[in-house]
């Protein structure tokens, strides 16, 4: 693995339908957080910077987690409400504008390939492992990208409605179009989408979705740059638009300016969108924490432990 592999985490979010700043909600034995254990499984995959996408009034909390992380790994934090891209003048809001705009507050800490994913998920011991590898076959500077797929009925809640961007894949492996969809619901075994107020679609429990786990290159933020300014200029005075990056992957699909493999990935996956996922979670992570995934306590000091 490059170097300049970087594990980037959008922790920036508010948890709306959470309740709150879900990023930091203990869960582990040790008080540890969710994104932990993705840090740890990448860590483990041999990933040695990290990049916390995060709000400036999280930054306390997330110096006191840093502090945690074996010394010999890099860690920056990158704060979303404080980049603006230059020119561009910025509205008054306080909601953050979205994921495509969370990566771009990033830019300035990575140098080279990396993975991009939610603080709020888990993604499997697997997944960096697999991430890096696919990195690791690609130019360092190509637009030609990655992004892990996950079965749709395996990444809903029993607790409420998900957001989950579906995606359409060719023969051949490559993404052809990403869709987001902002309610789905399962309720009698069958899954929906709400696509309009009492208009609900039915959707194929095995349709690949991303759950923001991206394999990407420095090449994306020339792209990234241009699509967040027009979004910025065209939604300024609307409150509740948000820039999501599988949004800005599907303009530039349509465009042909990026290819994109999606790569299937069946390891176990959960997630805390509503407050009551989060006991679900605590019994997830207690149990891999007893069957020896994970030791306690999750950190040394040294990585050579990983």
């Amino acid at each position: 693995m490059s170097d300049d592999t970087t594990l980037v985490v959008l922790a920036a979010g508010l948890g709306s339908r959470f309740g709150g700043p879900k990023q930091l909600k203990p869960l582990g034995p040790g008080d540890n957080v969710l994104l932990e254990y993705t840090a740890y499984d990448a860590i483990r995959a041999g990933f040695r910077n990290i990049v916390f996408i995060i709000q400036t009034k999280f930054a306390d909390d997330f110096a006191s987690l840093v502090s945690r992380l074996p010394d010999e790994v890099s860690v920056q934090l990158a704060y979303q409400d404080q980049h603006w891209p230059a020119g561009v003048s910025q509205p008054g809001r306080k909601k953050p504008w979205g994921t495509g705009h969370a990566l771009l507050a990033a830019q300035d800490f990575i140098h080279g390939p990396f993975v991009l994913c939610n603080a709020d998920d888990y993604y499997g011991s697997s997944a960096f492992v697999k991430a890096a590898d696919f990195l690791d076959a690609q130019d360092p500077e190509s637009a030609h990208y990655g992004m892990l797929g996950y079965r749709l009925d395996a990444t809903l809640s029993g607790h409420g409605s998900v957001s989950r961007a579906l995606c359409a894949v060719s023969n051949g492996g490559y993404l052809t179009s990403v869709s987001e969809h902002s309610k789905i619901t399962r309720k009698d075994g069958i899954i929906f989408s709400e696509i309009k107020q009492g208009e609900k679609v039915e959707l194929n429990e095995a349709h690949r979705v991303s759950m923001n786990l991206w394999m990407l290159t420095h090449s994306i933020f020339r792209l990234l740059d241009v699509e967040v300014r027009a979004f910025i200029e065209q939604h300024r005075h609307d409150v509740s638009a948000e820039c999501r990056l599988p949004d800005i992957v599907q303009s530039l699909l349509r465009r042909g300016e990026i290819t994109v493999e999606c790569l299937p990935h069946d390891d176990a996956w959960f997630g805390m969108t509503h407050s009551a996922d989060h006991k679900n979670a605590v019994l997830a992570i207690q149990t891999m924490h007893d069957n020896g995934t994970y030791p306690t306590p999750l950190w040394q000091k040294d990585a050579s432990h990983l």
